[in-house]
């Protein structure tokens, strides 16, 4: 099954009490884990909604208080506050109901999970770093009125460390 010499003493790796859990669906944690879907998918519908918006606006023509760096900053505040949920509910919701005990105790130690950590951790920064981006864009805007495109055409790209496709839009 697995060198057992490898694995530290006193985790629930290969332990048959943890191997042998049965996952109870009617427990207190359970339900405060399906409890933040009702209002969860709602928000996503929203969010893609808002995102759609921004993907089909004609940027190109002018018109009064339509600005495309802002939108995008809150597009993407939306959007990664949205992962943020989904990570920080993996590391923690999910973990407290039990569902995965079993699992966890029947796999040898490795690193993957630490990635959910980090993905929290990562967009956990990100959802914060775009409200602070919003001002600063909102005051570039108004020192250069006329040619902040020509300007500033990358702040919002370095800013979300990321030159992606989705940006240059």
């Amino acid at each position: 099954m697995s060198d057992f010499s490898l694995i530290p003493p006193g985790t629930i790796h290969f332990n048959q009490s943890y191997l042998h859990y049965q996952y109870q669906f009617n427990g207190f944690p359970t339900i405060l884990a399906i409890l933040p879907w009702f209002y969860m998918i709602p928000t996503l519908i929203i969010i893609m909604k808002i995102f759609s918006v921004y993907l089909t606006t004609d940027w190109d023509t002018l018109e009064p208080g339509k600005n495309q760096h802002v939108f995008l900053v809150i597009s993407l505040s939306l959007i990664f506050s949205y992962i943020f949920f989904v990570f920080d509910y993996m590391e923690i919701r999910l973990p407290a109901t039990g569902i995965f005990t079993s699992y966890c105790a029947g796999i040898q130690p490795n690193h993957w999970l630490k990635m959910i950590i980090f993905l929290s951790f990562y967009t956990n920064y990100c959802a914060m770093a775009f409200p602070f981006l919003m001002p600063v864009i909102r005051l570039m805007i108004l020192m250069y009125p006329r040619d902040f495109n020509k300007r500033h055409p990358n702040l919002v790209n370095h800013s979300a460390g990321s030159n992606s496709p989705l940006l240059d839009h």
